[in-house]
């Protein structure tokens, strides 16, 4: 698939999984597409599953973003914090 066809499937807010080889334009795709949302005004968490990843698109970790950190479990507390986060309750 291309860039711009993958672009497209984004913008119709579907959930995507987005892989493909180094260089390939990912990350310029996603890039490209956190610009559209932003010119259209729509809230975006920008995540990604590691730290080098997120540096690459200006996002945090999931687990940063969450406010969860890296836990075995998730104790009472933990999921009252998450309930009382605004980003993740929209």
């Amino acid at each position: 698939m291309r860039q711009e066809s993958a672009l497209e499937i984004l913008k119709t807010g579907v959930n995507v999984f987005l892989t493909g080889a180094p260089g390939s334009g990912k990350t310029h795709t996603i890039d490209r597409y956190i610009r559209w949302l932003q010119d259209h005004r729509v809230g975006v968490g920008i995540t990604a599953s590691t730290g080098i990843a997120a540096t690459h698109i200006g996002g945090l970790t999931i687990h940063s973003w969450s406010g969860v950190g890296i836990r075995d479990r998730l104790s009472n507390r933990d999921l009252k914090t998450l309930t009382g986060n605004d980003a993740l309750a929209e």
